[in-house]
């Protein structure tokens, strides 16, 4: 079925309608809607009202065809603008030189964690403006994030795709983003994450770090976190060298309180560094984190010793106790790396780690072991 098939004409029309068209209301009499707008005098859109009606798809393409004529788009863009009619969304790019068909598998995987950790982030925020949280766990922010959707990728490098519905949620934050307090929560949260990122990118393009953490340090109403900082730090990986782009394209149904941005927010590659100073700098208790972790080997990196055996780093993938997952770097004795390479060679074997995790970029570092077992498969954090 096509996309022209599948679309409801209710949303074709109001979508038409935010984009300054007029509904023609003797149209309505042979079940048909009839558009004009007063910028195009000697143009209507017309099409069925009932998705059943023999003609329903050619009419609806050749309406498509003409907006996107006399607006400058594409077909495929338009479809895109009605199905997310509702929502907001929020298209991040990864592009990197060199082979950009492909992308490193615990890379992709922790770019998706930290782009949910950035939407928990962004909801906090809204509702408890403060330079740190302590914890992503606010019932409302676990709600943004249950009920945003992702979207398929497109053309165009790596592109995520991630949709929240509008009115999905009765809830009022803190935040003051616009002068109208009637704004849905959703996008309250959205407008953060746009201001906050657009603000933290500036500064850095700027040199006026400095004065952006003084001033985030003695604001009532700070839009940027140290969540923040480091969800986006961990968009990076150091040997791919990315960068970042990120539209937000808003929900039609209601406007965008300020003029629309035309250029996407880049992270360019070199921008990642600094944001993880602010991330530092803003971090409340920059603590190392004292524990016994459970995870699983992801890499070994060791060395031949003159005694034959192999010692030296390993990656590993820890579970932290508010459920994240995050990649940590050790360093191991020829014992305890023997111990790795058993457990990452055999499916579905977890280690259990005591040690230091350190705070910053992932892999983080994981110092002062005290003691390093594999576990049966199916061990579980708390076991």
């Amino acid at each position: 079925m096509s996309a022209e098939k599948m679309m409801s004409a209710i949303d074709l029309r109001d979508f038409l309608r935010a984009s300054g068209w007029s509904l023609l209301q003797e149209g309505l009499r042979h079940r048909l809607y009839v558009l004009s707008n007063p910028s195009y005098p000697k143009r209507q859109l017309v099409f069925p009202m009932d998705t059943n009606a023999p003609d329903y798809e050619e009419a609806i393409n050749r309406v498509l065809h003409k907006f996107g004529e006399l607006t400058n788009q594409t077909v495929a863009s338009l479809i895109s603008a009605v199905s997310n009619l509702r929502d907001d969304v929020l298209k991040l790019r990864v592009f990197f030189e060199g082979n950009d068909r492909t992308l490193p598998l615990p890379f992709a995987s922790t770019l998706v964690t930290n782009a949910e950790k950035m939407l928990k982030s962004g909801a906090c925020t809204v509702l408890q403006p403060r330079t740190s949280h302590p914890k992503l766990s606010l019932t409302e922010a676990v709600q943004f994030v249950e009920h945003a959707r992702f979207g398929q990728t497109e053309e165009g490098s790596f592109i995520l795709n991630f949709s929240f519905p509008l009115n999905a949620m009765d809830t009022q934050g803190k935040l003051p983003l616009d002068d109208d307090i009637h704004v849905p929560f959703v996008r309250q949260v959205t407008l953060n994450l746009e201001k906050a990122i657009s603000e933290l990118v500036e500064a850095i393009e700027a040199d006026t770090l400095d004065a952006l953490v003084d001033g985030l340090k003695t604001s009532q109403m700070p839009l940027i976190s140290a969540n923040l900082c480091d969800a986006l730090a961990g968009m990076h990986d150091e040997q791919v060298n990315n960068a970042i782009d990120l539209t937000f394209n808003w929900s039609s149904l209601r406007q965008h309180p300020r003029a629309m941005r035309s250029l996407p927010l880049r992270i360019q590659s070199d921008y990642f560094s600094r944001i993880e100073e602010v991330h530092r700098a803003l971090k409340a208790v920059d603590e190392d984190e004292e524990d016994t972790f459970i995870g699983t080997v992801e890499k070994l990196e060791g060395v031949m010793g003159s005694d034959g055996k192999r010692s030296g780093g390993v990656v590993l993938a820890l579970l932290l106790p508010e459920g994240e997952i995050v990649r940590a770097r050790t360093m191991l004795d020829a014992d305890d790396y023997a111990k790795a390479g058993e457990a990452h060679m055999r499916n579905g074997s977890y280690v259990r780690v005591t040690g230091k995790l350190r705070q910053g970029r992932q892999p983080r570092q994981f110092v002062d072991m005290t003691s390093f077992e594999v576990l049966s498969g199916g061990a579980t954090a708390g076991n």
